[in-house]
């Protein structure tokens, strides 16, 4: 796995955190700079090893690398700010998952309109609909 290929994995893990989890509060846009910033340099260091590692073994490069991930989903799930005070890691251990409205308030941070989009291609294939059935009658 390239490098670039890792830190845009970990660019995305932490996406998904702060889309399914919105409710950062007023330091949650710079935890996820920061955030971005420490592991994407670990994520370099550990490439290196892993290259090291991949030599004896494929398959332990590949364990070290995911160990990696999975050490950083647990540390952002755990220090991830919440207006309520309690770490993602805890609600996910709840069983306390985002819901539908959760997800596109998360999403609305990052400038998905996820109902917009759905409701402007429902309409799109309605029509497209619409002019197979004329057709259709048509025959």
């Amino acid at each position: 796995m390239s490098l670039i290929i890792k830190i845009i994995a970990v660019a995305l893990l932490h996406l998904a955190f702060f889309a399914s989890y919105p409710e950062t509060g007023p330091y949650g846009n710079y935890y996820l700079a920061v955030s971005l910033l420490v592991w994407s340099v670990f994520i370099i260091f550990v490439n290196t090893s892993a290259k090291l590692v991949k030599l004896i073994s494929g398959v332990l490069g590949l364990a070290v690398n995911l160990a990696a991930f999975a050490l950083m989903g647990l540390a952002v799930a755990a220090t991830m700010p919440q207006r309520d005070r309690t770490s993602v890691l805890e609600k996910l251990q709840t069983r306390r998952y985002p819901d539908g409205d959760t997800l596109r308030a998360g999403l609305l941070r990052f400038g998905v309109k996820l109902d917009a989009d759905v409701k402007t291609n429902i309409k799109g294939l309605d029509s497209e609909v619409n002019k197979a059935i004329k057709k259709l009658k048509e025959d």
